[in-house]
């Protein structure tokens, strides 16, 4: 993942793919159905505190591509065990199953190999 932003209607994720097209959108569909069986799982999400060079340890921590680490010497873990564990990342939520339904709205191309999807949530 790029990039993303978070809106009250939607969110929008950012990739650097080579897929288009259907092939895009399967992708990105088959992804958030995935997404949906973990949420659907009810998956304790912790949160806790580590000294960034604790958390540095942690293989994948900082997610973004090309973004540099959360600033300040003390990280937000966010971690759904046995799925995922990143830095400052969401959901704020105690399970998964809070999220609720992720809903695929549309993908589309920004330019060759960078690639957008829009999503939200229902209840």
């Amino acid at each position: 993942m790029t990039g993303g932003d978070i809106t009250p209607e939607y969110a929008r994720d950012d990739y650097n793919l080579t897929l288009s097209g259907d092939a895009l959108r399967k992708a990105f569909q088959d992804l958030i159905a995935e997404a949906n069986d973990v949420v659907k799982r009810g998956i304790p999400v912790k949160i806790y505190f580590l000294r960034k060079e604790e958390a540095m340890k942690i293989p994948g921590i900082v997610k973004l591509a090309e973004r540099e680490p959360p600033p300040g010497e003390e990280w937000r873990i966010v971690e759904i065990e046995g799925i995922d564990v990143q830095a400052d990342g969401g959901p704020h939520v105690a399970n998964t199953r809070e999220i609720g339904e992720i809903v695929f709205l549309k993908s589309e191309s920004r330019g060759k190999d960078k690639k957008r999807v829009y999503y939200t949530v229902k209840p």
